[in-house]
């Protein structure tokens, strides 16, 4: 009997765990997700070629709400933290530090990003691979010089420049400005940091007929301007402004005998300029033209008449040019400024640009900055202007396709084409009104401090348009009074901010402090 109990005993044993270890070898099953993940989109596009500087954050966005977990995700191999954008959102950012010129690959595992209601649901993996464009390299050459020799500049504008469309006819109330310039102007402007004044002169309101000779007292006017300047130890930029209502470029580029009437007077013109100022220094620089065209600012009849107005204004900048070189004097070897077709960064960049040929090799290029004119120019335009700027700006509050990545791109291709060959170029005009409310006057700040550093990035000296506007709104460019260089609005901090961000050398101050400063 014993023998027989502890046969069953064992068998017992051997039923026993024969049934525990049922199924012992049949993995757990997993829990399905209740939520299908799915990246719908991200700011960064797979292959793509970013700004180093202006981009710090990549944002992927979903289409359920999402969290990280604090794990998984890497750019080139090295540990990034993200987060996402707040409890019920449906992105999350990913924080970048890039350098210039280089390769990254940025992956996300399986993971490090769930969905919020459900963490057994899981974001895809990600293996993004991008690069960053090349920096602006250091240049020295001459163009470079002559960019910390010009420095941060100011415009005497609406004073000479005030024109009243007619021959022998000045404006008959006076100056646009309403100001009176004395020495005491130009003096505080050095006191203040500004290196450069544009003085612009519209000349044909003081001329009859032909040889189109320029009123003496005028003409003494002007010289006693360039003469404070020069006392004050600034530079100056001389220039023909608001002739345009004469040189009729359209009419010019379709009839020979138009053209050769309006060159006569541009050549009879600039003589007369030449020869009064030929004995000066080089603080004084010349400027062929202002902005011309045909009225439509790049979107008239120059984009179909087969580039005739393109070579109609190449050949009116070669004839200034060689009509001052054969002045002699200092004028042999000054510097003269030329424009392409409205003093456009875009027309200058295209090669129905020309520049004039010459023997001292002494040409730069001249271009105009307010891009984009719906914030800089018109703010308060109906359904047009925008009161927002920059990567921060609110929706539909900002112009698409024109902000930081817009002002890099044309400096950058700029250097590329002349700075980097020898060729100065120069932003006579650039600015931003005073706008009406204190938020869009930081986006305004922001954005004067990023053109102004991005411009010293890439080599450009600058010259702010000043029209002595008090208060805001469309066409208030006040920052110094024109009669005695005290500043206007306030904006005294704002000037400072200006002259550093051109002018500065400090390896620290960059666009990208710049762009993390953005209003929010």
């Amino acid at each position: 009997m014993r023998k027989f109990y502890q046969f069953l005993m064992l068998m017992g044993a051997i039923t026993l765990f024969s049934c525990g270890s049922s199924g012992s070898d049949d993995p757990e099953p997993e829990p399905t997700p209740s939520v299908n993940l799915i990246l719908r989109s991200q700011t960064i596009s797979e292959g793509a070629e970013v700004d180093a500087q202006s981009t710090t954050v990549l944002t992927l966005n979903y289409n359920n709400t999402v969290k990280v977990t604090g794990k998984g995700i890497t750019l080139n191999g090295t540990a990034v933290t993200a987060k996402s954008n707040a409890t019920t959102a449906m992105s999350v950012d990913i924080p970048l530090t890039l350098e210039e010129g280089t390769k990254y690959t940025l992956k996300v595992e399986k993971g490090a990003i769930v969905s919020t209601t459900d963490p057994n649901s899981s974001a895809p993996e990600l293996t993004l691979n991008f690069t960053t464009k090349e920096g602006a390299k250091p240049l020295n050459n001459d163009a470079t010089a002559l960019t910390k020799k010009l420095g941060w500049g100011w415009n005497l504008g609406n004073h000479f420049d005030t024109s009243s469309g007619e021959d022998g006819k000045p404006n008959q109330s006076g100056y646009w400005d309403n100001a009176t310039p004395t020495q005491t102007l130009f003096t505080n402007l050095k006191k203040a940091g500004v290196s450069t004044v544009r003085i612009c002169v519209t000349w044909g309101n003081y001329q009859t007929a032909a040889p189109w000779t320029i009123d003496a007292n005028y003409m003494a006017e002007v010289k006693q301007s360039v003469d404070w300047a020069e006392a004050a130890g600034l530079n100056v930029i001389l220039n023909m402004h608001h002739d345009e209502y004469w040189q009729d470029i359209k009419q010019a580029a379709g009839n020979n005998l138009t053209n050769d009437a309006i060159k006569a007077r541009i050549e009879a013109t600039w003589k007369q300029i030449a020869e009064a100022f030929k004995d000066k220094g080089e603080f004084l620089f010349f400027e062929s033209f202002n902005e011309v065209q045909d009225g439509s600012w790049g979107w008239g009849d120059n984009l179909k008449d087969g580039g005739k107005q393109y070579k109609t204004l190449n050949e009116w900048n070669q004839l200034v040019v060689n009509t001052i070189r054969a002045t002699g004097g200092k004028n042999a070897t000054r510097w003269i400024g030329v424009p392409a077709y409205a003093s456009s960064p875009k027309f200058a960049l295209e090669s129905s640009f020309v520049l004039p040929t010459d023997a001292a090799n002494r040409i730069m290029v001249s271009v105009h900055f307010y891009d984009p004119d719906a914030f800089t120019l018109s703010p308060e335009k109906e359904n047009y202007g925008k009161s927002e700027w920059g990567h921060t700006a609110a929706a539909g509050k900002y112009a698409d396709g024109s902000n930081e990545d817009h002002v890099v791109e044309t400096f950058q291709k700029l250097q590329e084409k002349f700075i980097a060959n020898n060729i100065p170029v120069y932003i006579g005009e650039y600015g931003c009104v005073m706008h009406t409310t204190d938020r869009s006057n930081l986006f305004r700040n922001y954005y004067l401090e990023y053109v102004c550093r991005a411009a010293h990035t890439y080599n450009l000296p600058v010259c702010v348009w000043d029209n002595n506007s008090v208060g805001g709104g469309n066409e208030h460019h006040g920052y110094f009074n024109h009669n005695d260089g005290t500043y206007l609005n306030g904006l005294e901090s704002l000037v400072q901010t200006m002259i550093k961000a051109a002018t500065i050398d400090d390896a620290d101050y960059t666009l990208e402090s710049v762009y993390n400063k953005a209003p929010k």
